[in-house]
């Protein structure tokens, strides 16, 4: 075990999250590394990167949920001017909270699996489009991340770089 994976959290340290998001009716899809490890695959992870709904109701609704949690923001705002909100809680967990993304929150909801963590069932960003946010960002190393996680041909991989 390197000394990354020592900080490396999992998914069932965000169960709190995930019961309050759904107590306040607060849709959100799971993305990034946390969305990768719940998909099956061991990499080290250090915070959560959630989408939220695009109506100001709903994303007051997760901003809610999460200060209740414990989470305050890193800039007093609310979440509709920004595109990303970084939070934390004083245990020093973080969440990266996308009131806007790469790819639609509908087309995110709509295509997301549902896997249970601890007694919930969350949503989490579908393969494709965790591959399309990769492609989005063209961050090279994001997708050579992804070929190897999912054993993508190599030619998927290099005609998307």
């Amino acid at each position: 075990m390197n000394i990354n994976e020592l900080n490396s959290v999992t998914p069932d340290a965000f169960g709190d999250v995930f019961e309050l998001l759904e107590r306040f009716s607060a849709p959100y899809v799971i993305v990034s590394g946390m969305a990768v490890l719940l998909h099956g695959h061991k990499r080290p992870v250090f915070d959560l990167d959630i989408v939220i709904a695009a109506t100001p109701d709903e994303q007051n609704r997760a901003q809610h949920a999460l200060m209740m949690a414990g989470f305050v923001s890193t800039i007093p705002i609310p979440i509709n001017l920004v595109t990303v909100l970084r939070m934390f809680d004083q245990s020093q967990r973080e969440i990266d909270v996308f009131a806007r993304y790469h790819i639609s929150f509908d087309q995110l909801w709509a295509d997301s699996v549902q896997i249970v963590v601890g007694e919930r069932r969350v949503r989490v960003a579908s393969l494709e489009h965790l591959l399309q946010a990769k492609r989005i960002t063209g961050r090279p190393h994001g997708l050579w991340t992804l070929k190897v996680c999912w054993r993508l041909p190599r030619e998927t991989v290099l005609r998307d770089i």
